[in-house]
C-alpha cells in the first residue's frame, strides 16, 4: 500500500492548480507573493515530495485550510 503522505500529494496537487487558475495567478505571481520558489510550487503541483510546511504555506496563500474526512466504503 503506497504511504499516506504519497496519496495526500497526489489528491491536493490537482486542487492547487485549480485554485491557481481560479485565480488567474500565474506560477510566477504566487512565487513573488509567498515565500516559495516557482520550483517548489511546481513540485506541489505535481504532487512533489515537500515538507507539509510549504503546502500549508500555499494554501494559507489561497485562503484554503485541509480538512479531512471519513467516507463509508463502496
Amino acid at each position: 500500500m503506497q504511504n499516506f503522505k504519497y496519496l495526500m500529494r497526489q489528491k491536493l496537487a490537482p486542487q492547487l492548480i485549480a485554485l491557481r487558475k481560479e485565480k488567474g495567478l500565474s506560477l510566477q505571481d504566487v512565487a513573488l507573493q509567498t515565500p516559495l520558489t516557482m520550483n517548489m510550487i511546481t513540485l506541489m503541483e505535481q504532487g512533489g515530495n515537500l515538507s507539509f510546511h510549504h503546502y500549508l504555506r500555499l494554501l494559507k496563500f489561497y485562503g484554503k485550510k485541509l480538512k479531512f474526512s471519513l467516507e463509508d466504503i463502496k
